[in-house]
């Protein structure tokens, strides 16, 4: 983890204080969903048969929302969420390796869950940013005033995990019941005051 909210023991800070650049890349999730996939179809894998290849997400974490992005723009993405992450604008990258252009969001085909957390999220500007870009695909924005981390030191990742499956299981599943936590103007996230909903094409 080399994001702005790592430890600084791993996030590995410069002689001149700048941020370590990013060990990953969106084409290492590619080749992560290229390899499970082959796996799928081997018949010694410990994954023979088990991933369906119709119904795979991707997901990340601040600098990792960024690479999710990216990602999902290959045509096997069938559903992406984004935590705590936007794209920085063009031609200022704070953290070095982080270079996916705003011009990734006319890429999205599928639609798009950001799980922010409110104002004291360091990626907050630059989630809303990206909502306020995206016009092709549906879009939802949820914002719940826990910061950059939100609720992933709680037991099971807390309510935003809850959050997360809800939309997998709706995206990927067809559960129209996990749907209504997003659908509809009572939804069950709009009528919690912890959370701050604005949707698009929903």
């Amino acid at each position: 983890m080399t994001g702005p909210d790592a430890p600084p023991a791993l996030r590995g800070v410069m002689p001149d204080h700048a941020l370590r650049p990013v060990a990953t890349s969106p084409a290492d999730i590619i080749a992560g969903l290229d390899w499970i996939l082959a796996e799928n179809k081997r018949p010694a894998s410990p994954f023979f048969g088990l991933i369906d290849p119709a119904l795979v997400a991707v997901s990340g974490h601040s600098c990792g929302g960024v690479q999710a992005l990216d990602a999902a723009s290959d045509p096997r993405i069938r559903a992406v969420i984004i935590h705590n992450s936007g794209i920085f604008p063009d031609g200022k990258p704070f953290i070095p390796g982080l270079t996916t252009p705003k011009a990734a969001l006319d890429r999205l085909h599928t639609p798009v869950l950001y799980i922010m957390g409110g104002p004291a999220d360091i990626a907050y500007e630059n989630g809303m940013d990206d909502y306020r870009r995206i016009s092709r695909v549906p879009v939802v924005m949820l914002n719940i005033q826990r910061g950059h981390r939100g609720s992933m030191d709680e037991p099971y990742g807390g309510r935003v995990a809850q959050v997360a499956l809800d939309w997998l299981d709706w995206q990927l599943g067809g559960n129209e019941a996990a749907g209504r936590t997003f659908t509809g103007p009572m939804c069950r996230l709009c009528v919690d005051p912890a959370w701050t909903v604005q949707r698009k094409g929903i």
